[in-house]
């Protein structure tokens, strides 16, 4: 009787014990998926309405920018393009670009926003570098021109949904600059920025 009663002290303690052990690598998962969640809710997403904390209305003004990335670097360089200089703002999360933004010609607003890392998330969930033939899939089709410029040798194309932005996709091929490549050409492209427009 009393190696039973041992044996069933001896279960009951086992079980007690992985039973503990087990809320607390449950109550450490949960707290890791709260973090998570909170570091998803604080991440930049680009989307038809702006680019994290920047809007249609933001102006173009390096200290303006600054405030509304308190946690990132943010620089104003000058780019040059055909002999004429111009600022753009930078804004980088240590040696990572995330953004380039680019004035009006009043440089007083911003004409463009260029997102140049996955650390930004899309909200039409197409990360950088994703194929040209995981977006346009089935029968969707695509708005697509050769880039000018700066991005010649690159091709531009409307997003399946959304407005305001610009899929930028780079790859392959022999043919001129400024002519679009066939399909079974630029089904071989991929995702390299994403161009958001106020």
């Amino acid at each position: 009787m009393l190696r039973k009663t041992y044996h069933w002290l001896g279960a009951l303690l086992t079980i007690l014990m992985l039973s503990g052990c087990g809320e607390e690598i449950t109550a450490a998962q949960d707290s890791k998926a709260t973090q998570q969640t909170s570091i998803d809710k604080n991440r930049l997403k680009v989307s038809s309405k702006g680019v994290g904390p920047i809007a249609p209305n933001t102006p173009f003004n390096i200290h303006k920018i600054t405030q509304a990335f308190p946690n990132y670097s943010v620089v104003e360089q000058l780019n040059f393009q055909e002999g004429e200089s111009y600022p753009v703002i930078l804004v980088s999360k240590g040696a990572k670009r995330l953004l380039t933004i680019n004035p009006t010609l009043d440089l007083q607003s911003i004409y463009s926003v260029i997102v140049e890392d996955n650390l930004i998330d899309n909200e039409l969930m197409h990360r950088l570098g994703t194929m040209f033939t995981d977006i346009y899939t089935g029968n969707i089709a695509y708005n697509c021109q050769p880039g000018v410029e700066e991005m010649s040798g690159k091709v531009l194309c409307m997003p399946p949904t959304g407005s305001n932005m610009l899929y930028l996709f780079v790859g392959k091929w022999d043919g001129p600059d400024d002519k679009l490549p066939p399909s079974t050409v630029l089904y071989e492209w991929a995702l390299e920025a994403i161009i958001w427009k106020p």
